[in-house]
Order: structure tokens, then C-alpha cells, then sequence
């Protein structure tokens, strides 16, 4: 339970990095390797701003 727990706060916490690169015009590729999200994730969150 604490571990899913923790990996729900870490995908969070990816998600929010990914999103603030994203601002700043950072590709898809370098951003998913940064934060460990899949690019289909990162379109995702493209699509959520």
C-alpha cells in the first residue's frame, strides 16, 4: 500500500516536471528521459494544457 502510494507521488511528480518543460518548449524526447514518463504520457499532457 505505501509503495503504490509512493509511486503515485512520484508519476506525480513527473507529470509536473514534463508539464513545466513543456512551457518551456523542451522536445519530447529530452523530457522522457528526464522524468522517466513514456512520450505517449507526455502527448497526454500535451493535449491537458
Amino acid at each position: 500500500m505505501i509503495e503504490g502510494a509512493l509511486a503515485e507521488g512520484e508519476n506525480r511528480k513527473a507529470a509536473q516536471m514534463a508539464l513545466e518543460l513543456l512551457k518551456l518548449g523542451v522536445e519530447t524526447a529530452i523530457i522522457v528521459k528526464a522524468s522517466g514518463l513514456s512520450e505517449a504520457e507526455i502527448i497526454a499532457l500535451k493535449r491537458q494544457r
